[in-house]
C-alpha cells in the first residue's frame, strides 16, 4: 500500500520535476560524498578513530555510529600525524569541534548543544528546499547564483549535521596558516561548501534583487 502512494506521488510530480531539480540534488550529494570520504580518511589516517579495527566494514560502521567519550586531552579520538601540504602556508591535521563555526557555542552542555544544532540543521535544510522549489521552472542566466548557491549549502550543512548524528562533534582536518604564526579555525569540505555557498546566494541577492 505504502509503495503504490509513494508511486503515485511520483506519477502526480510536476512535469519534469527531476530534470529541474536534477543540477540541484547531485551538487549537494556531490558535496555530502567528498565531505564524508575526506572526514572517513582523515579520521583513518591522521587520529586513532580506527585503532584495532582493520576491515573498511568495521571502520565504516564505526564511522557511521559511535559515542566515544572525550579524553583527558580534549579529544574524542585521539590525532596520531600531520600531512604537511605546503610548509608555510597549509597541512590536514585532525582537529574536532564539539560547536558551530568557529567553535561557538562548544562549552554548552552535550545535550543542550545536541537539540540546538538538530533544530537549526532541520530549518535551515527545510529553508533551502523551500527556495528550491520556489525557483522557476525554466532557469534563466539571472538565477545561476542562487541554483549554484543553494546545493552548495545544502551539501555542507549535511556533511556537518551527519557528523553530529554519527558522532556528536564534526571532523576537521584543513589547517590553513602563515608559516606557523597566525593560524586560521580548522575546517572542512563542508565548511567550504557553505561558504562558497554563502557567497552565492549573495551575488545572487545583488543581481536578482529579490527578497
Amino acid at each position: 500500500m505504502q509503495l503504490k502512494m509513494f508511486s503515485k506521488k511520483f506519477e502526480n510530480a510536476p512535469s519534469g520535476f527531476w530534470i529541474r531539480h536534477r543540477f540541484f540534488l547531485c551538487v549537494a550529494l556531490g558535496v555530502l560524498l567528498l565531505d564524508q570520504g575526506s572526514k572517513f580518511w582523515v579520521v583513518d589516517r591522521l587520529s586513532e578513530g580506527f585503532s584495532g579495527l582493520s576491515g573498511f566494514s568495521e571502520k565504516a560502521k564505526k564511522f557511521l555510529k559511535d559515542n566515544p567519550e572525550q579524553g583527558s586531552r580534549g579529544y574524542h579520538y585521539m590525532p596520531k600525524s600531520a600531512m604537511e601540504i605546503s610548509a608555510s602556508y597549509l597541512r590536514f591535521s585532525y582537529a574536532e569541534n564539539t560547536g558551530a563555526a568557529f567553535s561557538i557555542f562548544a562549552d554548552w552542555p552535550e545535550k543542550t548543544r545536541r537539540w540546538f544544532f538538530n533544530i537549526i540543521a532541520i530549518v535551515a535544510i527545510t529553508a533551502i528546499f523551500y527556495f528550491q522549489l520556489k525557483l522557476p521552472k525554466l532557469a534563466s542566466r539571472k538565477e545561476v547564483w542562487i541554483r549554484l548557491g543553494l546545493p552548495l549549502v545544502l551539501g555542507g550543512a549535511l556533511g556537518n549535521y551527519a557528523d553530529r548524528l554519527a558522532r556528536g562533534f564534526v571532523v576537521d582536518f584543513i589547517q590553513a596558516h602563515w608559516q606557523n604564526k597566525l593560524f586560521w579555525p580548522s575546517f572542512n569540505i563542508a565548511d567550504i561548501a557553505i561558504s562558497a555557498g554563502m557567497v552565492c546566494l549573495i551575488l545572487d541577492a545583488f543581481i536578482r534583487k529579490e527578497a
